[in-house]
């Protein structure tokens, strides 16, 4: 009996293998110029609602006071890199022009702000109390200033603004929250 009970087991497995198998060699045939929705997938893909098909930034869903919200299931690497750039323009306006308010316009909170003793700043105000000439630090805006808007990439953590050439640099890190973008981090040196 127990034997029978391994045979068995053993072969289920290797069905499972060579079902596993030609599924890759069907992908493997097909190449995204020749692949065609099938009838299932045409009809899947018209009940998707819109929500799931938006980009970060794009506005949804209305709330009870009419307006319009972002999709907060989005991520990172959902992205429209064009929103992204766009973004970190906004950033780098901020630091060049020291205006901590703008800047705080574009932070979610809260925030950790690598400086001696501040660390994570929890609202808004605590933000705007900060002195400016810490926050916008030579070491940052110079950091700032060289950063490539059009050459940033996705991460868990969201996307770091930051001149890549010079090691250490301050940084500003920011990503998708609730289906828009925040600052998440703003880093003195690493």
């Amino acid at each position: 009996m127990k034997r029978r009970g391994f045979i068995l087991a053993v072969a289920m497995v290797l069905v499972m293998g060579l079902s596993a198998c030609k599924g890759d060699e069907k992908k493997e045939e097909e190449t995204p110029a020749a692949v065609e929705q099938t009838e299932d997938e045409a009809e899947d893909a018209q009940e998707i609602p819109a929500k799931e098909e938006a980009e970060p930034g794009d506005e949804v869903e209305a709330s009870e006071d009419g307006m319009t919200e972002p999709d907060s299931n989005l991520d990172n690497f959902d992205a429209d890199m064009g929103e992204v750039a766009d973004f970190a323009a906004l950033i780098k306006e901020a630091v060049a022009e020291k205006d901590l308010g703008k800047l705080a316009e574009l932070t979610g909170f809260p925030v950790y702000v690598g400086l001696d003793e501040v660390g994570v700043v929890e609202t808004k105000e605590a933000f705007l109390a900060l002195d400016p000439d810490e926050v916008f630090s030579e070491g940052m805006q110079s950091s700032i200033e060289k950063a490539d808007v059009e050459d940033l990439a996705a991460s868990m953590a969201g996307f770091t603004l930051m001149d890549y050439d010079a090691e250490g640099s301050a940084s500003i890190t920011f990503g998708v929250v609730n289906g828009g973008f925040e600052i998440t981090g703003i880093n003195y040196r690493w």
